[in-house]
This record gives structure tokens, sequence and C-alpha cells, in this order.
């Protein structure tokens, strides 16, 4: 019988209020979602969990040893995860690696889910490929 894999959003923001809301749009589209308030926590995640994890949406500003656009960086080396960096400042976008995304907050939740879509629709086709080996 096959495994389902639920593809993992990861939202990393130290605004509890912002990382529930963007976890309960996230939800409603299929993903598991992890919620962090650091970019360390994000790290940490990142080394355990990459083979599924598909998106990332981070806060520009953290307050830890990774702001949103290297924590952008540090994802370049998972090409299948699409990362979202969200900022209040619209020129604070130029900051990030490509491909990296800025959304400018306010932002609009059908933008989120434009961006979670395409996030799920660009995995799709390599997920089975980054799970482990299974032996019987």
């Amino acid at each position: 019988m096959g495994q389902t894999i639920r593809p993992i959003a990861l939202i990393v923001d130290d605004d509890k209020q912002q990382r529930e809301l963007i976890g309960t749009l996230l939800e409603e589209i299929g993903l598991e979602v992890i919620e962090v308030a650091s970019s360390e926590e994000a790290v940490n995640i990142l080394r355990m969990f990459a083979h599924k994890i598909i998106l990332i949406v981070a806060a520009m500003n953290l307050p830890s040893f990774m702001d949103g656009p290297r924590l952008a960086v540090y994802a370049q080396q998972w090409p299948w995860i699409r990362v979202v960096v969200t900022s209040y400042d619209e020129q604070s976008a130029e900051r990030l690696p490509r491909p990296a995304v800025g959304m400018c907050e306010p932002w609009l939740p059908l933008n989120m889910l434009i961006q979670a879509e395409q996030a799920m629709s660009g995995a799709r086709h390599d997920m089975v490929g980054r799970l482990p080996k299974m032996r019987y």
C-alpha cells in the first residue's frame, strides 16, 4: 500500500499572529505546517525535514542570526523549496536571492495561496525521489 506524502510549509516569523494566520491559510490547501519563531529553529527543521518541505514563508526581519534573505540563501541548497519573504518595505525584496519571492505586507491571502500552489505544483513531479528508500 502506498504512503501518502503530505508536503510541509515552514513558517518563520517572530510574530505569533502572523504565523498562525499563514499556517491556517496553508493548512486549508492541504499542506502540513510547521511554525517557528527564529531562523535557528528553521535551520534545525530544515536539517531534519528538508526532503518534505516545499515552501518557506519567512519574515524579512528576524531577531536571530539569519534574517529572511539569509535564510533564503541557506535554503538554496534544496532547489525544490520555494521561499517567500514578507516585509513592510517594498525595496527590501531587491536583497533577495533568486528565485526567492518578496511579498509586501499587508499581503493578500490570495497572493499567499498562489505562492503555495506554485510550490505544490513544482514539487509534485519530484517529491517521491526525495523520500528515503523503504526496505521491506
